[in-house]
């Protein structure tokens, strides 16, 4: 994996996360889609936005950063139950949200003249 790939996951990573951190504090909601509507999907869609603007390759690595962050968080912070393999289709079915964003905001970025394309 390639340094901008590798950026991509952990920001990804990082803001999945920090949905899920701040879903309490902004909801009142432990699991941002316990969240009264639309939380959990703008939040996705703005942080996937703000990834696809930093790394606008690697998609892929995105979404692996996205599920790898609400992934972690959930297993550092919250109490798992008995539906938690559930939770996890369901989160990698919403992560699609976070990397169409992605794929949208990076399909506008373009590179500055005379700059060699990005790997």
């Amino acid at each position: 994996m390639n340094s901008r790939a590798v950026l991509a996951v952990l920001v990804s990573a990082a803001l999945s996360a920090t949905i899920w951190a701040l879903s309490m504090p902004l909801t009142g909601k432990t699991e941002p889609w316990d969240a009264e509507w639309p939380y959990y999907f703008v939040a996705l869609a703005m942080a996937g936005g703000v990834c696809g603007a930093i790394v606008r390759r690697h998609l892929w690595a995105h979404y692996l950063g996205a599920v790898l962050g609400q992934v972690a968080y959930e297993l550092v912070f919250l109490k798992l139950g008995p539906l938690f393999m559930l939770g996890l289709v369901f989160l990698a079915g919403y992560s699609l949200i976070f990397l169409a964003s992605a794929a949208l905001v990076a399909s506008f970025k373009r590179d500055p003249p005379g700059a060699k394309p990005a790997t």
